[in-house]
């Protein structure tokens, strides 16, 4: 009866003690890091399997979401001319759109008009030729035709189409920066809340002020 009772303490000691580390291991930080990775051949979690692509299977231009197409259809910007807008170029759209507040001339408006029409026009027609190489290419996987010679022509084809339609854009920023005065240029840095780069110091003084 004694041995009986010995042995029950026993369990019950050693039951208490793998509650314990149980417990340990769910409080501490770093028990993730402690967590050997997974042995290979394992399924992973179903959270790790799902891919973010999941639900786009059905598309007719896997490459594009909706939203690519709308906006190389419509030529918008796309963030395309950044390297121009946030280093002191400002774009004809939003030129034309702060035209009270930067005091635009009568003879400056209509340049950028025109600026903007001849930008719009070539971005609207180039986004219709990408989202038609996009196609091709992806009707090419599709439907098991794709091979060598063809991927390479239509990536680097697409790849030209979207230079080009950059440079479209970035020249547009460029022609503008011309047509406006120094003064206006940075009053549109000012309202669009860009903030100034400050010159380095070179003879004890310095000001914040922009650099073209």
């Amino acid at each position: 009866m004694k041995r009986i009772s010995c042995i029950a303490f026993v369990l019950s000691v050693a039951l208490r003690a793998a509650a314990a580390a149980q417990t340990a291991a769910a409080d501490c930080p770093q028990h993730q890091a402690h967590v050997p990775p997974p042995v290979a051949g394992e399924p992973a979690g179903h959270e790790h399997a799902m891919s973010p692509y999941a639900g786009r299977e059905g598309s007719e231009i896997k490459a594009l979401s909706a939203e690519e197409i709308k906006a190389y259809r419509e030529g918008t910007g796309m963030g395309l001319a950044k390297p121009a807008e946030l280093n002191h170029y400002p774009g004809p759209r939003h030129v034309l759109d702060l035209a009270a507040e930067l005091e635009l001339t009568a003879e400056q408006s209509a340049e950028l008009k025109t600026v903007f029409d001849r930008m719009h026009s070539s971005a609207v027609a180039l986004g219709e030729q990408i989202i038609a190489r996009e196609k091709a290419l992806d009707q090419a996987f599709a439907s098991k035709t794709i091979d060598s010679r063809t991927l390479a022509d239509l990536t680097a084809g697409i790849g030209s189409l979207q230079a080009e339609l950059r440079a479209a854009h970035l020249k547009a920023h460029l022609e503008t920066k011309r047509i406006l005065t120094a003064p206006q240029n940075v009053r549109y840095d000012a309202l669009r809340g860009y903030t100034p780069v400050a010159k380095p110091p070179s003879s004890g003084r310095h000001s914040p002020e922009f650099r073209d």
